[in-house]
């Protein structure tokens, strides 16, 4: 297969997309042009990575010779971009949050599919990823029974200071943590759950020098009763620079993922009334899924994917967050 070939716009975020991909001798995607608003951030990047840097998207998007955008701006406003990129006739690789406004958002994802051209991002993922591949398997095979509850614990160690970017503006980014590392363990949770109905939360504000919380926890009560609980925070040191673990539970038993102390290769771990009955490696839920992608951007996959509506779940929950911390209480979430 061809590797489709690409440009990275937004480099903040998207410097480490290109240096993870330039340094792979069989990756599916080829980095063709760089651009970013930040002109001495793309020259950067051009001799880190020795890539050409490109005037703009529009300059991008002018070029026949680039097939897809990987599109790295903060999520306030990203839908107006990616609308742009489809009617240029390209697709998409984007990364979480994907979007503030869950309406926008949801519009553009159904105008992309009417199209027949591709929108991917990392979270949620097209397809169950990493750990949630055999989480899913287990899942449908009713291996938990009917799930009735869930725990992720996510966390790093930040000292951050404000600004004036996106991360400082309550509106761009609610419930700070929730929405900026928390959103994996939500995305890949409202994957396996009944419809969410409401939302609590709770912030505080520790070492951080944003205005925006830097510890925060949520309570989401899905559909039937079952309940989804999401702690997140940029306070918390030790050896595990960034943690990421996940408990579910249902009537028959519970899954693990990295839960308790971890060092080496993340595990999963099946646990029944009989005991331990599987444990298995596993990669990250939301690390890009490079090679689906460009097997879709050539057209040689025709799996089910994710839909428009399963995407636009998670940020209906943001949303509702958002007035949780505005209001304090419980929000509804609206339906999808």
């Amino acid at each position: 297969m061809e590797p489709v070939r690409m440009g990275v716009v937004g480099l903040r975020f998207g410097a480490s997309v290109c240096e993870g991909l330039v340094q792979q001798t069989q990756a599916p995607v080829t980095i063709v042009g760089v651009t970013d608003l930040d002109r001495e951030k793309a020259q950067r990047v051009s001799e880190t990575c020795g890539l050409p840097v490109m005037d703009s998207l529009e300059a991008m998007l002018a070029d026949p010779n680039i097939e897809a955008i990987a599109l790295y701006t903060p999520p306030a406003g990203r839908a107006r971009l990616i609308r742009q990129i489809v009617a240029a006739g390209k697709d998409v690789m984007t990364t979480k949050p994907f979007e503030v406004d869950p309406a926008e958002a949801l519009a553009v994802l159904r105008e992309a599919k009417q199209a027949g051209r591709v929108v991917h991002l990392n979270s949620p993922n097209m397809r169950p990823f990493g750990e949630m591949a055999p989480i899913h398997e287990w899942v449908e095979a009713g291996r938990l029974g009917r799930l009735t509850l869930a725990q992720a614990n996510t966390w790093v160690n930040y000292h951050e200071q404000a600004d004036g970017g996106w991360y400082d503006d309550p509106v761009q980014c609610p419930v700070a943590p929730l929405f900026r590392i928390g959103i994996y363990a939500l995305n890949s949770l409202l994957a396996l759950f009944p419809e969410p109905e409401t939302v609590q939360v709770t912030t505080s504000r520790l070492q951080t020098g944003r205005p925006t919380p830097d510890n925060a926890a949520a309570t989401i009560r899905c559909r039937g009763g079952a309940i989804i609980n999401i702690m997140a925070s940029f306070t918390v040191g030790g050896p595990e620079r960034y943690k990421d673990a996940k408990m579910i539970a249902g009537e028959k038993g519970a899954i693990y993922y990295n839960w308790g102390p971890v060092t080496g290769t993340p595990t999963l771990a099946l646990y029944t009334e009989a005991g331990l009955e599987e444990r298995t490696p596993c990669g990250h839920a939301g690390e890009y899924d490079w090679e689906f992608f460009a097997r879709r951007v050539r057209g040689l996959e025709t799996a089910d994917v994710t839909t428009p509506e399963q995407i636009v779940r998670g940020m209906r929950v943001v949303a509702a967050m958002a007035q949780a911390e505005r209001e304090g209480g419980t929000a509804e979430v609206a339906p999808t």
